[in-house]
């Protein structure tokens, strides 16, 4: 016999040594640890029983051997440490890593598991667990995850759980926001737990077998285990696989465990709403269409609400709008008309349905209703007037009207005005309560706007007033500006409206272009008018006037955002200007549109030192300190308005 022969059969005697003494001890039979809490592989159901995967697959093997096997459900980080004391025979459900391999013989693999890291949605996308340094991670106690992790990154801090189903309760109260977990256990405790749509899984720890395991001193178990293993077909542990997560899935949901009731009482009401639409069909249709109209109406009422929020239309424009608006609202108007208070007369303002012609008019007192609250008047236009001159004139450029809706506008208690809705006399219309409540309210949305605008108008007024007083002062004080500030705007604002910035943009543009000299009043008169160029010293104390003005302008709450403006109009796009030396971007665009139309004027102007350049010289200056002194795209287009001005002039 041949010794290879020899020692197959010596093995072959070992193993069935081993089977007959299994067999023999039928009371003391194979003791194998398995994790309590790794579902669907194994955990307690609610009855208290050990069920999953691993126990359906023990008892298959037991079946097949003939080897009684009895398993003890633990937390895992105690199993591992059971088996070590060597109460044990084996355990199951562990991972092969290379730490474990220093004391345990492991089976072949018998299932294949990942794990990855989890986290909970709206954090920042975790790549690797280089990612988990800032956070507190969750774990199971024992689990081979932190050996793999702090492979790749040494500093996670974890924090330790006893099992898995910890770990969750955690994530649910928002104790913890990330963890690591096989990847088949934390499907199932994320679908029972409702955190399927809480939590994102991440990148991918590690690919791994679930393998039975003894100590190395009992490697003969393991012989048997892998050599029994070849009983079970893989087509065995598929369909016992199969069947268990089918038969054995995550608890059900509450929608799913009441679905039946739902779809039930779907069908009920189903019936009953088309036994509603059946009958109420017509009705139904009546409703929506109104609906429909109402919503198309409402929308267009804040589109043009949105347009009458425009500070830059004018008042008749304004209420001419306002007019449209509240007709549109209020369906059974046929006509209208809008009128402003001037003392104790009325203007209309506008009209609509009605002759243009009547705009204009003014209704001296007695020959108008001025009520303090809304009135509903019947055949306004024949009630008793005090001029019938009056009468004869809103009778003839009037349509006859069966009924008018009389509206106050009010502002702070006080009339500012009327609004007039009529009917024709052919309506079957009639205003009513709801009408009404729909005027009142949009009348004090309309009140609050035309307020604002009153307010801002009178604000600009005041600024206007304020900023003419200020370059009158600086003229009075330097002859050589006078004009200049003007000229400056023109040009600062006409680039403004070329490179397409908005008209609000433009105003301050304009307003911080007419004082953007204005710290000139610092520097002494007799240094201002030098018939000559500045010294070396009197130019630096001339560089102080851009940081003067923001003081002066800064003084006023309403100019700050114009004082931060012209203190940089003398910065360059190449860092070398001043007060602050900004340079590019940096500098703000206002500034730099007003340096260009600033330096523009100062080449075209004569001074007692210089000649005034021709366009064609300043266009010259411009496209040679492009880039250095000037924005280059602002450079271009001062250049393009300067040669419109001389084709122009040509």
């Amino acid at each position: 016999m041949r010794f290879k022969d020899f020692k197959n059969l010596l093995i072959l005697l070992l193993l069935i040594s081993l089977l007959v003494s299994f067999n023999a001890n039928a009371q003391n039979p194979l003791k194998v640890l398995i994790d309590k809490d790794y579902p669907p592989f194994t955990y307690i159901d609610e009855k208290g029983n050990l069920v999953g995967i691993s126990v359906e697959f023990w008892n298959l093997w037991s079946k097949k051997t003939g080897i009684k096997v009895e398993l003890f459900p633990m937390e895992w980080e105690k199993a591992q440490e059971s088996l070590v004391k060597g109460n044990f025979d084996a355990i199951d459900t562990i991972f092969k890593t290379s730490e474990r391999e220093k004391y345990l013989v492991f089976s072949k693999p018998i299932f294949e598991i990942t794990s990855s890291i989890y986290y909970r949605v709206g954090m920042p996308k975790i790549y690797s667990p280089k990612d988990l340094t800032p956070y507190v991670v969750g774990v199971k106690k024992g689990d081979a995850v932190i050996e793999l992790t702090l492979k790749e990154n040494p500093h996670v801090i974890f924090k330790y759980f006893d099992n898995y189903l910890d770990i969750i309760k955690s994530a649910k109260k928002g104790d913890i926001s990330v963890f690591i977990m096989d990847d088949i256990p934390a499907n199932y405790y994320l679908v029972k737990y409702d955190l399927v749509y809480e939590f994102v899984k991440g990148p991918l720890i590690t690919t791994n077998y679930l393998h039975v395991a003894t100590l190395k001193n009992k490697g003969e178990l393991i012989d048997l285990i892998n050599r029994t293993l070849d009983k079970i077909t893989k087509e065995e542990l598929a369909e016992l696989t199969e069947r268990y997560v089918v038969s054995k899935k995550a608890e059900k949901t509450w929608f799913e465990k009441n679905v039946h009731y739902i779809l039930i009482f779907i069908l009920v009401l189903g019936f009953f709403a088309f036994l509603y639409f059946t009958l109420l069909s017509r009705e139904i249709r009546r409703v929506r269409q109104a609906l429909e109209e109402w919503i198309e109406k409402f929308w267009g009422f804040f589109k043009d609400i949105s347009e009458i929020s425009n500070l830059n239309l004018r008042d008749e424009e304004f209420l001419r709008k306002v007019l449209d608006i509240i007709i549109g609202i209020i369906s059974k108007a046929n006509y209208g008309s809008i009128f402003l208070k001037e003392g104790n007369d009325l203007k209309l303002i506008a009209t609509l349905g009605h002759d243009k012609n009547l705009e204009g008019i003014i209704l001296s007192e007695g020959n108008y209703l001025g009520p303090d609250k809304p009135i509903i008047v019947k055949d306004l236009l024949n009630i008793e007037r005090k001029d019938e001159k009056v009468k004869e004139i809103l009778l003839k450029h009037s349509k006859p009207t069966k009924e008018s809706l009389i509206v106050p506008l009010k502002l702070d208690g006080n009339i500012w005005g009327y609004f007039c809705l009529d009917i024709s006399k052919e309506s079957k219309e009639s205003f009513d309560e709801l009408d009404i409540s729909l005027v009142e309210q949009f009348t004090n949305i309309i009140s609050v706007f035309y307020g604002f605008r009153n307010y801002l108008k009178e604000r600009e007024i005041y600024l206007t007033n304020l900023i003419t007083v200020l370059i009158k002062t600086l003229e009075y004080y330097d002859r050589y500006t006078q004009g200049h500030s003007e000229r400056v705007a023109r040009y600062a604002v006409k680039i403004a409206e070329r490179i397409g910035l908005d008209k609000e943009r433009i105003k301050k543009i304009y307003w911080a272009s007419l004082v953007h000299d204005i710290g000139k009043i610092y520097i002494p008169q007799t240094l201002l008018n030098k018939n000559g160029k500045f010294t070396e010293d009197e130019y630096e104390f001339v560089k102080i006037h851009p940081v003067k003005s923001e003081e002066i302008l800064s003084q006023v709450e309403e100019l700050k955002e114009l004082a931060r403006i012209v203190r940089h109009h003398h910065e360059r796009w190449d860092g070398k200007g001043y007060p602050d030396g900004l340079s590019a971007e940096e500098i703000p665009l206002e500034s730099r549109i007003i340096a260009v139309a600033d330096a523009f004027e100062a080449m075209t102007a004569e001074r007692p030192y210089k000649r005034a350049l021709t366009l064609e010289e300043a266009i010259e200056e411009i496209e040679r300190n492009k880039g250095t002194q000037f924005d280059p795209r602002l450079a271009e287009v001062m250049i393009e308005i300067i040669k419109e001005e001389i084709q122009k002039k040509s």
